[in-house]
């Protein structure tokens, strides 16, 4: 009975060991790997702000809807990795050995590793089911939103945005957005070859509360109007002038990744497609752990990144399957009963075969 109660601690605190290397390397990977991945997609949301897309307010509201999406993707490369580096230095520091002389053999080694990732792949249904949708369809309205709203809720002090493929250009000199008023405004419009410029004092938005249009109200500037390189031209001084802002709002294009879960149709192709990739983001993450184990084993004297490569080259080669696999359902090119999970069966079995000859 001491014996075992001995073999038991010793596997206890080996599989805490273990299981807090691979955490601490998971927890560093991926905070590294959204810092990366969120900060390229936030430079580009400056961009797009700074060109008037939206407001500068959208702009952190924007970047907080697409870090679910991010995460889900993100997180099985990041439990592979973890997995590779540490199971790389037991076996380069001969950590490894020390454990299965100490009783610790490749099967419970496995299941230990598969008892981390479970959890994981939990979080990854969470978010693929239920939060990232959510965030999808928010992030299209707001999005809609900042395309239907008034241009010039998006202007910047100093800088010309242009709208409408080069059509319009808008410049004020300064912004007072309490005060909904614009200062040293500067407004030129193409419709053909014609081009009306306007150059006003000031300006400011109201609303009619009637009907809910927007007009934009300049004060004290001049009109021109013609055809540039020609003297066909008119211009006219005001002390008030009245433009409509508000535009027509596009029409939503159908997106089956904002859908919620329970209202995918399987019967539709591209319905069907989004649902399976769904299931695979976590299964892809419970197999990815178990073809991390085949793979991690490095040769003799070999580095603790001695498998890096490979293992990469191995997991990018699964998720560019996956993604080709979802294109050739949602075309009805590949049935919707073979799909993504031929890819799931093939890489499992890869896998297996790895792991045994580990052993």
């Amino acid at each position: 009975m001491a014996i075992r109660s001995g073999v038991a601690f010793r596997s206890g605190v080996a599989f805490r060991y273990v299981a807090r290397e691979v955490l601490l390397v998971f927890a560093g990977v991926l905070a590294l790997l959204l810092a990366v991945g969120l900060g390229g997609r936030f430079i580009g949301f400056l961009q797009e702000a700074a060109a008037g897309r939206f407001t500068p307010e959208a702009l952190w509201l924007l970047v907080a809807l697409r870090v679910p999406e991010f995460i889900q993707v993100t997180v099985p490369f990041a439990l592979f990795l973890a997995l590779l580096l540490t199971l790389g230095r037991l076996h380069a520091e001969r950590e490894y050995v020390a454990l299965a002389i100490g009783g610790v053999g490749r099967s419970r080694l496995t299941l230990w590793l598969m008892a981390l990732a479970l959890p994981v792949a939990a979080v990854v249904v969470g978010l693929a089911f239920i939060v990232t949708p959510e965030a999808r369809r928010q992030y299209a309205d707001l999005s809609l939103e900042q395309l239907v709203d008034s241009e010039l809720d998006a202007v910047t002090p100093g800088a010309f945005h242009v709208y409408g493929e080069g059509r319009r250009v808008t410049y004020a000199r300064a912004v007072d957005r309490e005060q909904n008023r614009l200062e040293g405004v500067f407004m030129a419009e193409r419709d053909g070859l014609r081009t009306v410029t306007v150059w006003a004092e000031r300006g400011r938005q109201h609303q009619d509360p009637q009907t809910g249009v927007r007009y934009l109200e300049l004060m004290n500037g001049t009109r021109y109007e013609g055809v540039p390189g020609t003297a066909d031209y008119r211009m006219a001084t005001f002390a008030r002038l009245g433009q409509r802002l508000d535009r027509e709002p596009p029409v939503p294009l159908a997106d089956a990744r904002r859908l919620p879960t329970a209202e995918l149709d399987t019967s539709d192709p591209r319905q069907a497609a989004e649902l399976q990739w769904r299931w695979s983001l976590p299964t892809m993450t419970v197999v990815a752990t178990l073809l991390a184990i085949g793979i991690a084993r490095s040769p003799p004297r070999a580095g603790r990144f001695a498998r890096l490569l490979p293992g990469l080259g191995a997991f990018v080669g699964y998720y560019l399957l996956l993604v080709f696999a979802q294109d050739l359902v949602a075309e009805r090119v590949l049935p919707a009963e073979l799909g993504l999970w031929a890819v799931h069966a093939a890489v499992f079995v890869l896998a297996l075969v790895l792991v045994q000859r580990r052993g």
